[in-house]
């Protein structure tokens, strides 16, 4: 996990750290790549730190490669609070 990892788990629970968000509404602060993006959460989820939801249909708030929603796991939120 890098920099860029810790930022957007940062902006996901700047948004909400409770519940789903849109991964849009996330890049609006981090202003990353949206493929790149969608990259890192499919990467962090597989280590655990995120869920994420994947759309059928894809909408304005649905990222290239169709997650439409992002939320911080437990082990996300214990990795910005070690940073």
């Amino acid at each position: 996990m890098d920099d860029i990892d810790l930022k957007i788990l940062g902006a996901i629970n700047s948004i909400s750290p409770k519940s789903f968000v849109s991964p849009v509404k996330v890049n609006e602060l981090l202003k990353l790549n949206e493929t790149e993006l969608g990259n890192r959460l499919k990467l962090l989820k597989k280590s655990g730190h995120v869920d994420i939801m994947i759309g059928e249909y894809p909408s304005s708030l649905t990222l290239p490669n169709a997650i439409s929603k992002v939320y911080v796991t437990d082990l996300g939120r214990q990795s910005l609070t070690q940073k």
